[in-house]
Parts: C-alpha cells; sequence; structure tokens
C-alpha cells in the first residue's frame, strides 16, 4: 500500500514538476491575474509596482513583424528608461511571428511575453485564447480605430498606405490619383502587389461592397500587375526604377527614399487605408511587469510612440504628436480591424488569389 502511495507521488510530483517545466497553462498564473493588483493604483504608485515586479523578473520577450533596424533602437530607448530590464526579441514577418508563437504555445512553452503583429493575426490569436486583455493607462488619447473596448490589442502605430512612384518613370502630374485612374489600361505591367495584402483587398471589399470591389480588382487584375513579396522590398524596387508603381506600400518607406535622394513619391488614395500594428499582452507571460511596463512605454505619448514617429516616420495611433511625415496625417482612415478582418480572413484570401491568380 505505501509503495503505491510513493508511487503515486512520485507520477504526481513527475508530472507537477514537468508542467511548471513547459509552463502549463493549467498550473501557471495568467498574465491578467497578476496583474490585477494594480486596479484602481495612481500613475506614480502604479509604475512602482511595476517597477518592483519587473526588477525580480529582470527582462521581457518581444515577438515582433517591425523591421529590425527599428526594433532595436526601440527597445534601446526603453531599456534607457528601465535598465534594469533586459529586452529581448524575435523579428520575422507576421506570419512568422504568429506561426513561432502558436508552435511554442501548442508545445506548452510561452517564451513571448508582447506581441507586436497586424490584424488577421490578433484576431486568430484572441480566438485561439492565447492572450490577456491589458487596459493600459497609456492608451488614453488614442484613436478608438485602433483599440478594442476589452483591452486585448492597441495599436502603437499604423501603417498608412499609399502609392509609390518612380518620378523618372512616371511624372507626378501623370501619375494616377486614385483606384480609378489605377484601371486605365495604359498601366499595364507597369505596378505591383504584394501576394500577401488579402487584408488590405478585404477592407476594400467590405467598404465598396463585394459585387463593386471584385468588378474593379479583376479589371486591375487584366493590368498583369507584378507580384513582388514584402512591401519595403516593392519600394526599394520602384526607389531603383524597376518597377514604375507599387500600389499598396506603408507610406513613410518611399517618403524615406525620397529624402534620401531616390526619385520617388508617394500619393495616397481615397479611402486611405491604415493597417496597424497591434501591441498584444500573452496569456502566459513568464515577464507580465516587464510586458505591461513595455506596453504602458509604447504607448505613451512621450515613449515610444514619440520615438517611433519623430526618428523613423512612423504614424502614431493619436494625435498632437511631432510627425517626420505630416503628409500621412489625414483625418479619417479606413482601419483594418482585428474584429473585422479576422472573421473574413480565409474568405479575402481565396477570392485575393482567385482574382489575381496567386498561387497558380
Amino acid at each position: 500500500m505505501r509503495k503505491k502511495k510513493t508511487k503515486l507521488f512520485l507520477t504526481l510530483l513527475g508530472s507537477l514538476v514537468m508542467a511548471l517545466a513547459t509552463g502549463s497553462p493549467a498550473l501557471a498564473q495568467s498574465a491578467a491575474s497578476a496583474l490585477k493588483k494594480l486596479d484602481g493604483l495612481q500613475t506614480k504608485e502604479r509604475e512602482q509596482k511595476l517597477i518592483e515586479g519587473a526588477k525580480k523578473e529582470g527582462k521581457v520577450v518581444v515577438y515582433s513583424f517591425t523591421a529590425v533596424d527599428q526594433l532595436k533602437p526601440l527597445l534601446e530607448e526603453f531599456q534607457k528608461r528601465y535598465p534594469f530590464i533586459n529586452p529581448e526579441h524575435y523579428r520575422g514577418n507576421a506570419t512568422g511571428v504568429f506561426n513561432k508563437f502558436t508552435t511554442e504555445a501548442r508545445a506548452g512553452r510561452t517564451l513571448a511575453d508582447v506581441i507586436d503583429i497586424s490584424a488577421g493575426e490578433t484576431y486568430t490569436l484572441w480566438q485561439m485564447g492565447l492572450i490577456d486583455p491589458y487596459h493600459s493607462p497609456s492608451r488614453e488619447g488614442i484613436s478608438k480605430d485602433f483599440m478594442d473596448d476589452k483591452g486585448f490589442w492597441t495599436a502603437h502605430y499604423h501603417f498608412v498606405i499609399a502609392l509609390g512612384f518612380n518620378t523618372q518613370h512616371i511624372k507626378p502630374a501623370e501619375a494616377p490619383k486614385s483606384y480609378e485612374e489605377l484601371a486605365n489600361p495604359k498601366w499595364k505591367e507597369r505596378f505591383s502587389l504584394d501576394p500577401a495584402d488579402q487584408d488590405l483587398f478585404g477592407a476594400l471589399l467590405l467598404h465598396w461592397g463585394k459585387e463593386k470591389a471584385l468588378s474593379y480588382f479583376k479589371n486591375l487584375a487584366k493590368l498583369e500587375p507584378r507580384m513582388v513579396s514584402g512591401h519595403t522590398q516593392q519600394a526599394n524596387l520602384v526607389g531603383a526604377g524597376e518597377i514604375h508603381m507599387a500600389l499598396w506600400l506603408y507610406g513613410y518607406r518611399p517618403l524615406q527614399l525620397k529624402d534620401e535622394g531616390a526619385p520617388v513619391e508617394a500619393l495616397l488614395f481615397d479611402p486611405v487605408l491604415s493597417n496597424p500594428a497591434y501591441l498584444l499582452l500573452t496569456k502566459n507571460s513568464s515577464h507580465p511587469h516587464g510586458a505591461a511596463l513595455l506596453i504602458d512605454w509604447a504607448l505613451s505619448p512621450d515613449g515610444g510612440m514619440k520615438f517611433f514617429a519623430e526618428k523613423f516616420g512612423r504614424t502614431p495611433t493619436r494625435t498632437g504628436l511631432k510627425e517626420r511625415f505630416p503628409k500621412l496625417r489625414v483625418g479619417r482612415y479606413l482601419v483594418v480591424k482585428p474584429e473585422i478582418v479576422g472573421p473574413n480572413f480565409k474568405e479575402f484570401t481565396k477570392l485575393y488569389n482567385e482574382t489575381f491568380g496567386i498561387g497558380k
């Protein structure tokens, strides 16, 4: 009898050790629960509690789709503010970040504390129950278009989508000023699209209505746009003159190239599309206090948001900040939102691929 009890005890102990080693969601305290004690605290007291917890944690891990030459300076700036936190990061495109995080989660491991990712992936992570709500006080002053009411996601910057064109091949006065003008047969084989832009395609599908949008995009497909993966790659090819135009560029990039002397210009089409970068708190974060400090700082008007806007030209999700490229600031955007794009993502992908012959 004693042997059986001993064996049972060792089995349970082994299971407990294994669960703790793998970060089992069943045994780990969720990030939201760990931060619950902050509710109702005033700003200074709240930050002090976070600092106390973050000092014990020692680091914070970020999985991000932000370009590494901008992500690293951002995290270095954060560390200047909180030198006791060592920020670590993994950088990939949105799909790469999503796949790495979900693969680890399925294996019972949560290594990331903060995820920086786009709308479609945000919705799926929420649907999978892998992120926790976090009502950062820094959300105050950010447009409601860039967050959800329950606190699961908040965008710290957004990509304002622009047409980029090479001015040595297309004179500014002759460049298309609207979606309708772009559909002119004279632009056949002279512009590019990204094969992974089904979210932008889907946003217009919902905005214009399915019938009108599909009719337009089928006509556009007849102009045989070149499919090029990566918005930065497209912008660089436009700057080099290898592509005359790219329809959906992240607007800051052609303007950066222009500042550097490249023969590039950017135009905004109506409606002006916005593709936000959402910050998410992982449900089983091992460093929730450090994660909360990072999110608070990244969203604050005098922290990461200011740094990104002034140094790299990223358009902030709040107004009133000095921006490197004020041309990208307009009164209204058609925002790619997780709750809108997410439920329709498979359909958008199917229609986008069928319309432009992607994957054939």
